[in-house]
């Protein structure tokens, strides 16, 4: 989105209120992925944090590279709400947690970009650069939260963790972006 700051002042308006809007979708979607992910797939966690399948890792990577720091804030206003803020003794760890879970996908993006030499509109990106998008994407997203985990010794090791959140970002990820292939070859009309 480009700088508001020149434009006059009934399009900053709309602006903001775009963004408004948007950083609450996305923090709307992942508190629904959030609960779905809590629903189903509760069984196969790995710990309190950790899960092998995490449906909420979908929409991190793909809300980032359509609305950049808009969706960073929704991302991380969604993962405070998912992370019971009303427990004051663990509202710090909430913040910490809910920033990590934002930014992740943030920094995963402006590395791609810069790594891979797409100009920020993202034209021409393929197939093999959106893996890399969603691999780097869950790396920055495992990594410090592990480490986070081992700091404050919710973990033997900083790494004991980081294969079950990856998987779980990853498959959380494909089975969200499948289901959508699905809903768009199925719902949305054929053009000819």
């Amino acid at each position: 989105m480009p700088p508001l700051t020149n434009a006059p002042r009934q399009t900053r308006v709309v602006g903001w209120v775009f963004s408004t809007v948007a950083a609450l979708a996305v923090g709307i979607a992942w508190i629904l992925l959030f609960k779905l992910n809590q629903t189903i797939f509760t069984s196969v966690g790995f710990s309190t944090h950790i899960a092998w399948i995490f449906l909420p890792a979908a929409i991190r990577m793909v809300s980032v590279m359509v609305l950049e720091w808009v969706a960073v804030a929704g991302l991380f206003l969604g993962a405070l709400v998912t992370s019971d803020p009303t427990d004051y003794s663990h509202f710090a760890d909430a913040i910490v947690l809910s920033g990590m879970s934002a930014l992740g996908p943030m920094l995963a993006f402006l590395l791609c970009t810069r790594w891979l030499k797409l100009p920020d509109s993202l034209e021409g990106l393929n197939l093999n650069q959106l893996t890399i998008f969603g691999l780097v994407g869950a790396l920055c997203n495992v990594i410090p939260h592990n480490i986070y985990f081992y700091i404050t010794d919710r973990m033997k090791t900083p790494f004991s963790g980081v294969t079950p959140m990856f998987v779980g970002d990853v498959s959380g990820t494909l089975i969200v972006l499948y289901l959508a292939a699905l809903i768009l070859k199925y719902c949305v009309p054929k053009q000819r």
